[in-house]
């Protein structure tokens, strides 16, 4: 095995204060240092700093790709259809003219999409021209994420190949810290609250006979009922500052008893403390998760958990993993009764759950093993 370090750029989002995507690049790099024949050293390129325009996809961009061994582009929400993304139709804006300027090994590790049923995708002309160019280049490999991604992109631009990878969520290994964390209480069921705010208009809104306020309202009573059943103190745990907004209004409804005496929010964290935001998951008893990755830690961490599924994506990674016992739909019509015998049964049976969670995490463990093989291969030369 060569010593010679690998230098490869990773384009993720470093700079976020959304802890998600800490979860996306930390599992990633894990996972791609143990699986490498070679030690990687890691160049890190903050994502957001080009979506915000702090700095551009231009000839600097491409000759830091060129100045290393290549380029690992995250695998974070790339196909979301922004207006302004008018040069691939995507978030990942190098203009085409540069493409063939890169000459080291691109690749796009487990992209994701975010665009909601009959939400207009700008640019999808474009869109559809990246992911042939990406597919066409025998120094590229495109992968998109294992939660519905590849039949999205199938009904948006039509192309279907063998050549798009599926591969599992980065975030499920990311890595959890030993820390100290005050509104954990010992001799009593933890439960985290990791509520999802984000695009809520078209999150609910669409959604006939159950609004975002129903939702808000069926939280409200399952924890006042966990709170009868179980010694408890329920954590609200924000991974961005969207979710605020729906824990102000969950923390107006429910009993001022709970939101006195058993009830705590934790704050927000940068990428950096990635490893500490997800340590505070592993000392829950239960987690009922809104976000995407307060879901697909949980799994990996193996802290029980169920899923409150807001869009396809989430209950697509679900189904796929054969955990659907541990996901109830948001807009489930008999959603309180279902949330709660089902968080009722994640309580008492923790450890089933958690076993049902470290088998699915080994499967996924091993198809990330056979992509990395497939990328190794590729920077290999």
């Amino acid at each position: 095995m060569s010593s010679k370090a690998l230098k490869l750029v990773h384009l993720a989002n470093f700079n976020s204060t959304n802890i998600g995507n800490g979860a996306l690049a930390n599992g990633l790099e894990n996972t791609l240092e143990a699986d490498s024949p070679r030690p990687v050293e890691w160049h890190r390129e903050a994502w957001d700093d080009y979506t915000f325009r702090k700095i551009d996809f231009d000839q600097a961009f491409v000759d830091k790709i060129n100045a290393r061994d290549g380029l690992v582009v995250g695998g974070a929400v790339t196909f979301n259809g922004r207006d302004y993304n008018d040069r691939t139709g995507t978030r990942f804006e190098l203009p085409f003219e540069l493409w063939g300027e890169i000459k080291k090994p691109v690749v796009f590790y487990g992209l994701s999409y975010r665009n909601w049923p009959g939400q207009i995708y700008h640019h999808a002309d474009k869109l559809k021209l990246m992911v042939e160019k990406a597919l066409s280049s025998k120094n590229m490999l495109f992968s998109v994420r294992n939660d519905g991604t590849k039949a999205w992109l199938k009904s948006m631009t039509g192309i279907d190949s063998d050549e798009i990878i599926e591969v599992p969520d980065s975030a499920v290994f990311v890595e959890a810290a030993v820390g100290f964390y005050p509104e954990v209480i010992d001799g009593v069921r933890n439960v985290i609250v990791a509520f999802n705010d984000e695009d809520a208009g078209e999150r609910f809104d669409q959604k006939v006979g159950h609004s975002r306020e129903a939702v808000i309202d069926t939280l409200v009573s399952v924890m006042e009922r966990l709170a009868e059943r179980y010694p408890i103190n329920i954590i609200l745990c924000p991974h961005y500052f969207d979710d605020f907004r729906m824990m102000s209004a969950f923390i107006e409804r429910i009993k001022p008893r709970l939101a006195h005496q058993n009830m705590v929010a934790s704050g927000l964290c940068r990428v950096k403390d990635t490893a500490y935001f997800y340590g505070r998951y592993t000392r829950a008893d239960l987690a009922i998760s809104m976000r995407v990755h307060s879901m697909s830690p949980c799994i990996g961490l193996g802290v029980p958990m169920v899923a409150l599924t807001t869009q396809d994506r989430m209950s697509d990674f679900i189904a796929r993993l054969g955990l659907q016992s541990q996901a109830v739909d948001a807009f489930d019509p008999q959603l309180a009764d279902k949330l709660y015998e089902r968080a009722v049964h994640t309580l008492d049976h923790g450890a089933q759950v958690q076993a049902s969670f470290a088998q699915a995490r080994a499967g996924l463990r091993e198809q990330t093993r056979q992509f990395h093989q497939r990328l190794n291969a590729l920077f290999a030369g």
